[in-house]
């Protein structure tokens, strides 16, 4: 833990409610793209971010820091990604509306829908693999997070963590080979 973030989360842990809207504003951004990547809607993973930091901070009091602030909100957050999708039916259903797409002033049109559909069917395979897969997947591609530090957020070991991203990337392969 940094020792900004170690300082914060005891001046929280103190009463200092202003303490912890700095760690809300410092983590926010990212943790919302997470939550995203792993839901893919926008809405839903605005009202899952706050929800997040809800828990976290309730949960601020019996932080321990045995593990960073970082990783222990990473958990929260892929945690409850996971018991999202797992508790919602349309992970395989991607709308052609729930995914925006950002609006090109420039550019090719005929490019621009074919780059759109090709998001749209990358990210209905990653929507498409088991809950725990997919978070290993976006920690690992999109986050760029060293297996090391998702066994921390996720409590599984590295090796499962190795066995479930080769998984996933081999599911994507065969669901994406046409696009090649």
């Amino acid at each position: 833990m940094t020792d900004c973030d170690l300082e914060l989360v005891r001046e929280v842990q103190s009463g200092n409610d202003k303490a912890f809207n700095l760690l809300v504003t410092k983590y926010q951004k990212r943790i919302f793209y997470l939550v995203y990547k792993m839901i893919r809607n926008i809405e839903e993973a605005g009202d899952l971010t706050q929800e997040i930091f809800v828990k976290a901070y309730q949960g601020l009091k019996n932080f321990k820091g045995e593990a960073t602030f970082s990783t222990w909100l990473h958990q929260i957050a892929i945690n409850s990604a996971i018991n999202y999708s797992s508790g919602k039916k349309w992970k395989n259903l991607v709308s052609i509306f729930e995914v925006k797409e950002p609006e090109a002033s420039w550019g090719n049109p005929t490019q621009v829908l074919r780059q759109a559909e090709l998001n749209r069917t990358i990210d209905a395979a990653i929507l498409s693999l088991p809950p725990q897969q997919r978070s290993v997947f976006i920690l690992r591609h999109y986050e760029e997070l060293p297996y090391q530090e998702i066994a921390k957020m996720t409590g599984r070991t590295e090796g499962a963590l190795k066995a479930n991203y080769f998984q996933a990337v081999k599911k994507l392969q065969k669901k994406l080979g046409h696009l090649r």
